[in-house]
């Protein structure tokens, strides 16, 4: 129930206090306006028509709540008035409620189309209007406040991601030094095992620091737009086929092995190989590093209504419900930092989701404690490709 605000025994509508601008060309409106809505804390301002009102509001410096205007006025009427305030960038989301002795469909129709908030019809209930005005403003502060939200995210949003070319612009070149005089030492002192030793452990460190970089700059490129895909019709396996080889020596290290077998006819897709094998080479990765030595990751292709699907499943310890909800979040680990037993940036499956969106295809996840984890990338058809054959991320 809403309840009028109470001061010294008194009620009154409006629950804060408010600056409201009463246009209107009859001199008995404007002074019922005044009395009607009025109280402690609020300033009710008045003009006889829009010229005057749009003169107000362009001089004006603390900012009004709401504007209450009539349409029918000589020299500006409400119709232009409302227009010239949504064409003003500083008062386009001002309240505008206009008032009106027609109840006929076209006047209210071009209200809202030049922009009003709302309407009244005459004669005014000036106590039902008041409690109608609250609402009103408070949307609009809502509103406010959203779109404040909004904004420092995506004020943030770009820092972040100045941020990330920053960085990588000033990486680089520290980087490629510290791995060339590196490259020098080992090639100038193999008579000295020790320095040698610490020589490829400062290659070895260089070169872990210089993947993880990329791959943090890659994210950057694939949420920013600054990619280009040039997607072309290849089958699944060729993703499968062009992915494998960049993981194998890393199973084969750790005792996985990986069966690929493929079911049914699935249909070509409209991809960007290289990205796309990038996508499945996550998948690859973490299913191989979340292996028990001796096991096997399986990938299968399949075809699933009118797209081809490629699934990626391991025989590891499984994901919970919990972190299946996260782990789609960039550097979101699957366990805390401190305990977990394999490293890494938490960047593999947000960078497979967004190559995946990018192509207009999904990927799904699903675990069971202790049963290991399935991905599967759904890609739509050639013929259902959503973009021409060349285009730029946006």
């Amino acid at each position: 129930m809403l309840l009028a605000r109470t001061i010294n025994g008194l009620e009154y509508v409006f629950d804060r206090p408010v600056r409201i601008l009463v246009v209107d060309d009859d001199p008995i409106m404007r002074e019922f306006a005044v009395t009607q809505l009025a109280q402690p804390g609020c300033e009710i301002v008045t003009a006889e028509d829009g010229e005057a009102a749009s003169a107000i509001l362009e001089g004006d410096q603390t900012g009004f709540d709401l504007v209450l205007s009539d349409l029918e006025m000589p020299r500006m009427n409400g119709f232009a008035l409302v227009d010239e305030i949504r064409r003003n960038a500083r008062l386009a989301h001002l309240p505008v409620v206009v008032i009106t002795s027609r109840e006929d469909m076209f006047a209210i129709d071009r209200a809202y189309e030049v922009g009003a908030t709302s309407f009244v019809t005459k004669p005014v209930n000036w106590r039902l209007l008041g409690y109608q005005l609250r609402y009103i403003m408070r949307a609009s502060r809502i509103e406010a406040e959203m779109r404040a939200a909004r904004d420092e995210a995506q004020r943030l949003s770009a820092v972040r991601e100045s941020l990330l070319l920053l960085l990588q612009h000033e990486t680089r070149t520290p980087l490629h030094g510290i791995m060339g005089y590196a490259s020098l030492l080992l090639s100038e002192i193999p008579e000295r095992a020790s320095l040698k030793e610490h020589a490829q452990q400062v290659m070895s460190a260089a070169g872990d620091l210089s993947n993880r970089l990329r791959r943090i700059f890659y994210y950057a490129q694939l949420s920013t737009g600054a990619l280009s895909l040039e997607p072309e019709s290849v089958s699944p396996s060729d993703v499968v086929d062009e992915a494998l080889p960049a993981v194998r020596a890393r199973a084969a290290a750790l005792g996985v092995n990986i069966v690929v077998r493929a079911e049914d006819n699935p249909p070509a897709v409209s991809c960007d190989l290289r990205h796309m094998a990038g996508a499945l080479q996550e998948l690859l990765a973490n299913a191989v590093c979340h292996s028990p030595t001796g096991g096997t990751v399986e990938v299968t292709i399949k075809k699933e209504g009118g797209a081809a699907v490629i699934a990626v499943r391991d025989h590891g310890p499984g994901l919970s419900e919990s972190v299946l909800a996260h782990c789609r979040e960039p550097f979101v680990q699957g366990a805390s930092p401190m305990t977990r037993e394999v490293q890494g940036l938490g960047l593999g499956l947000p960078l497979a989701q967004r190559i995946v969106e990018l192509h207009g295809g999904e990927l799904r996840l699903s675990a069971a404690e202790g049963g290991g984890t399935l991905a599967q990338l759904a890609l739509p058809a050639a013929a259902a490709c959503p973009y021409p054959a060349s285009r730029q991320v946006a």
